[in-house]
């Protein structure tokens, strides 16, 4: 993935020292130079833009989703970087910024109806098979989406989270500053919900996952 950054700098022949300077070096050189010189915000992109990307498409799944994503929050961090006070690492603010355009892409995709197709295909691996394969895949996937529906923000995010971008309890953890063992409560809190979300919207049970089948 490549932000589109015109040459617009006579000084770009220095952005190969730029490139030895610590992300908190640049930023401050950013702040100082943005938004008529941009040789130092170009260093700093090309330095994190394949982990935005990556951490978009662990969040969408979707290459296209995720490119656009990445740009847009790289564009976030051209437009509010002289509001970062240094209050934790440049990459946990970044990584802050990315969660937050992907949870919104996510909220989008629900709406379209697209997270249930693939909320079922990951579903199909860990959840009791016969509880999506049948005759009946339409009317299943509707109660899927209306169940899901039904769930506060909150769980709605971790299943979508587990099971649509794959993401294990570790790196939900990392992206929603809270610990594994939080992220696990919740998940588990989450599943029970959509259990009986599903099983009210479908009159059909749908067991949780077992202690066996602890997720990662």
């Amino acid at each position: 993935m490549t932000l589109n950054i015109r040459n617009t700098s006579s000084s770009d022949k220095n952005e190969g020292d730029l490139d030895k300077l610590s992300d908190e070096e640049l930023v401050e050189l950013c702040k100082e130079q943005l938004p008529h010189e941009l040789s130092a915000y170009r260093v700093l992109v090309r330095r994190h833009e394949g982990l935005v990307y990556n951490l978009c498409m662990k969040f969408l799944g979707s290459p296209e989703d995720a490119e656009e994503v990445a740009q847009d929050s790289l564009l976030q961090v051209f437009h509010k970087l002289h509001q970062f006070e240094g209050r934790s690492a440049f990459k946990t603010w970044l990584y802050k910024i990315v969660h937050n355009y992907c949870r919104n892409r996510i909220s989008k995709i629900i709406r379209k109806r697209e997270v249930q197709e693939a909320y079922e295909d990951h579903a199909k691996e860990e959840l009791p098979k016969s509880n999506f394969e049948d005759d009946r895949a339409a009317d299943k996937k509707a109660h899927i989406h209306e169940a899901l529906n039904q769930l506060k923000p909150k769980e709605r995010e971790i299943i979508v989270y587990k099971y649509v971008s794959g993401m294990t309890l570790q790196e939900i953890s990392d992206v929603t500053d809270i610990g594994v063992s939080a992220a696990k409560m919740r998940y588990y809190r989450a599943l029970e919900s959509f259990k009986e979300a599903y099983e009210r919207t479908a009159n059909e049970p749908l067991p949780v996952i077992t202690g066996s089948q602890t997720p990662s």
